[in-house]
This record gives structure tokens, C-alpha cells and sequence, in this order.
């Protein structure tokens, strides 16, 4: 059985054929799709259309043959934002590295006519915000960029969401499986413009018109790319500790009901839905890619300074992940990269701490750096809900391609780090999902 998945992402866009009954995956394609659009201090916003159209770029790169015997559509994408619609009128997608609530002196008021632990970039306070600035009533439907790729692909005109995407606006009720309607209230928030919830993989609808894929396919509902990560890479979900660097960072277990009845999770952690009825203990850091990513740009702006030219981003970072490497770790500073602030406390700041006259150097910094990058995830719980994980399955770019980062996570964790030789983690994750609602309907 053939599925398709396609991971709409924060800067790229990933699709993968899935076959559950050969290998797993098979041809992987992924572009960036350039759709950040110029916008005001603290604002995050991306162009919808240039994300669909990067999504029509990858689908023409697959084997058309293949592509043509797709039998199921799988979707995923970055959480917490948020998109509306009315009639052809798209609004630009507002992302979850987006700030303007706290900007604006609204978030601590948000989290208390909410009585959420609400954050900034979260669908709900986007929402909220929009609402107080007189935005929402030329908008018709709100969805996450994910949930409105469905819409385009099976040609319905309402959206529908899923549990994983709704807990991400930061105002689901599990309880209930759907929306907190007295805190959407209290936000200023309409409720006719949250979709209506359904099961994680229910079946949305079915392609039309879509290039390359046959009329008549069914679509699944988009599930968080947190969850789909997991998804497409566990082997035993119940052993195994899943760690993504991309441009931020997560580090996440499965857990059941009965596990954390009782826990209160501390301020960095979130407990997300999952499926059959499990939940995912989630920590997730605002910096992580993005922090090895600001040293090797720091780098290149004293350069400049001094009147050097820069180097090319890849050999450098390259080049910083070796001299990390060549260093032990008691002699390096200590960084914390809190470079974007964090959801449960934007206003933390980064800092670079245990600084000598002689440690001060560049390998020691970047040591410190991916020290301070997994120390971010591994210190927001307890070791005790370490026991009984025999793994750390790591999965992103940055856990793919840099040794200092790798050497951190089995110091940090104490355990083996496995890197699957799955590509494409979150989109695999999303056609696995949609290839078992498939059979399940069937």
C-alpha cells in the first residue's frame, strides 16, 4: 500500500512515498519554500500560497508512476500557527515564532481571562491578539497551515482539525476532545472560527485536482509534526526517548494516562495528545538548529567586522562542529541558549556564563553551545522519567550532521543514541498514520 506524506514545515517542505508492506520509505523530496514575508518587529507571518506552491514543486519531482498509485495522503506541519480564509482572500500565515502579544503587553492578560498557560506564537493567542486589534471579522475560517493544505488538496471549503493541531492553539480540552469554548470566549475569540475537531487520522476528504495524484484519494487529517516525528521514526514507543533538532528542539516520551495522572509538569513541559488514547510529555525549546546557526552567523559578522569576508554557512558550521569536537567539556563556558526567550517565559534571555582569561576561546564556545543546546531538553525533567528508556532516537539536521551535537546527547541522557536511517521523519510519520486509517476504514 502506497501512502503519500507531506510535511509542510516552518522554512521547508518535505514529501515521502510510504510503503508499510515493503521497506517503509521510499523516494524523499524536500524543498524550502522562501514563503517568510517582510513584517513588523516581533511579527512572524509567511506567504500560504508560497508553501503550496513549494508542495506542487515536490509532487512534480516524484516518479509520476509511483505518485499516480498513491492510495492514501498523509499530512503534517508546524504547529501553534495559524491561517484564515474568507471566499479567495488568503491572510498571510502567522507562525509560531511569531511575538506581537507579548510585544503588545497582551500575554499575561491572555493567560488570565484564559486560565491557560498560554504562550506566545500558540493559535490562540494569535488569534486573540487579532481579535483585539479589530482583524477576525473579514475572516471566515482559521486553521493551521496544515489543516488549510487539506482544504486545497481534497477541495473542501471548511477546515477540520485534529487533537495534536488543536492543543497546540493552547485552548483544547481533552476532557471534552474539543475546543475550551469559555476561555475562546473570554479571548475575544469568535467560536464559529475554530474547526471542528475529529479523531487524529480520521479521513477528511479525498484528492481533487490535485497535479500528479489521481481524483478520489483519501486524505488524512493533518497530525502535529511533533507527533508525526515520533511516528515515523519509533520502533518501541514505550522505550525509546525521541530528540529533534531543527530550528527549534524537542525532546519527548510516551506516556499513558495513568502515568501522568497526579504529575504536575514542570513550566517547560507540555503533555500532548497522541494516539490510542497516550499522551506525549513534550519539552520545546524556542532555539535549537537555530542556536548552532546564530554562533556560526555570530562568527561571521566579526569577520566582516574586521573587514574579512565571511565563510560559506556550511563549511563554517562544519568547521565549528570540529573544533567542538577537539575540546573536553570542563574548560568550556557554560551557554544557555535561551536566544529567543522561552513559551513558558519570553522574557528569559541567552547567556554565557564561567567565562576565564584563558577558556574564552572559539572551540570552547562551541562546545558550550551544544552542550547548553541539549542541556535545554534534558534538564526540563526529572531523570526519573529516564527510567526504563533504553534509547535516544534523534531525528532533525542538526542531531544528522553535527558530532558535537550527537557526543552531548548520549553524555547528557546517559544512553545509546540511534539515528534512524529514516529521512524526512515527520512526513514518514504522517503517511504511516494515513495508510493505517486506510485499513482501519476498510
Amino acid at each position: 500500500m502506497l501512502t503519500l506524506g507531506i510535511d509542510l514545515g516552518t522554512t521547508k517542505v518535505a514529501a515521502v512515498l510510504y510503503d508499510p508492506d515493503a521497506s517503509g520509505a521510499g523516494r524523499a523530496v524536500s524543498t524550502e519554500h522562501h514563503a517568510a514575508l517582510p513584517t513588523a518587529p516581533g511579527h512572524a507571518e509567511q506567504d500560504g500560497e508560497k508553501m503550496y506552491a513549494a508542495v506542487l514543486r515536490l509532487l512534480a519531482e516524484l516518479p509520476p508512476r509511483e505518485l499516480g498509485r498513491v492510495e492514501a495522503v498523509g499530512l503534517t506541519g508546524q504547529m501553534h500557527s495559524v491561517i484564515l480564509w474568507s471566499g479567495g482572500e488568503l491572510s498571510p500565515a502567522v507562525t509560531w515564532q511569531d511575538k506581537r502579544a507579548s510585544a503588545a503587553g497582551h500575554l499575561d492578560e491572555f493567560r488570565t481571562l484564559s486560565g491557560r498557560p498560554l504562550a506566545d506564537g500558540f493559535g490562540a493567542v494569535t488569534l486573540a491578539e487579532l481579535a483585539r486589534q479589530g482583524e477576525l471579522e473579514r475572516w471566515r475560517y482559521a486553521a493551521s497551515p496544515a489543516d488549510w493544505l487539506a482544504t486545497r488538496l481534497t477541495g473542501n471549503p471548511a477546515p477540520v482539525t485534529d487533537p495534536t493541531f488543536a492543543a497546540s492553539w493552547g485552548i483544547f480540552d481533552p476532557a471534552s476532545g474539543g475546543w475550551d469554548l469559555k476561555a475562546a470566549a473570554a479571548l475575544g475569540i469568535p467560536l464559529g472560527l475554530l474547526p471542528p475537531v475529529v479523531a487524529s487520522g480520521s479521513i477528511v476528504g479525498t484528492t481533487r485536482n490535485v497535479p500528479g495524484i489521481p481524483d478520489g484519494i483519501p486524505v488524512a487529517a493533518p497530525f502535529g509534526d511533533n507527533q508525526a516525528s515520533v511516528l515515523g521514526t519509533a520502533v518501541e514507543l514505550d522505550r525509546e526517548l525521541f530528540l529533534t533538532l531543527g530550528t527549534g528542539a524537542q525532546l519527548s516520551f510516551v506516556i499513558s494516562p495513568e502515568s501522568a495522572a497526579g504529575w504536575t509538569p514542570p513550566p517547560a513541559v507540555e503533555l500532548r495528545p497522541f494516539l490510542d488514547g497516550k499522551l506525549l510529555a513534550v519539552t520545546a525549546p524556542l532555539c535549537g538548529g537555530r542556536a548552532w546557526a546564530w554562533l556560526g552567523g555570530a562568527v561571521n559578522n566579526f569577520l566582516t567586522s574586521l573587514g574579512l569576508e565571511p565563510l560559506p554557512e556550511k563549511l563554517l558550521l562544519d568547521r565549528l562542529d570540529a573544533l567542538a569536537l577537539e575540546v573536553d567539556g570542563e574548560s568550556a563556558p557554560v551557554v544557555a541558549p535561551h536566544f529567543l526567550g522561552e513559551r513558558h517565559n519570553p522574557a528569559e534571555f541567552g547567556s554565557i556564563t564561567g567565562i576565564t582569561l584563558e577558556n574564552f576561546t572559539l572551540p570552547n564556545l562551541a562546545r558550550g553551545l551544544a552542550a547548553g543546546i541539549v542541556r535545554n531538553l534534558g534538564d526540563s525533567f526529572p531523570p526519573e522519567f529516564y527510567r526504563n528508556r533504553e534509547r535516544v532516537v534523534g531525528s532533525g539536521n542538526c542531531v544528522r550532521f553535527c558530532g558535537s551535537i550527537r557526543r552531548e546527547i548520549e553524555r547528557q541522557f546517559d544512553l545509546p543514541l540511534e539515528i534512524r536511517s529514516v529521512r524526512e521523519e515527520a512526513a514518514v510519520g504522517a503517511a504511516r498514520l494515513a495508510a493505517r486509517s486506510v485499513r482501519k476504514a476498510g
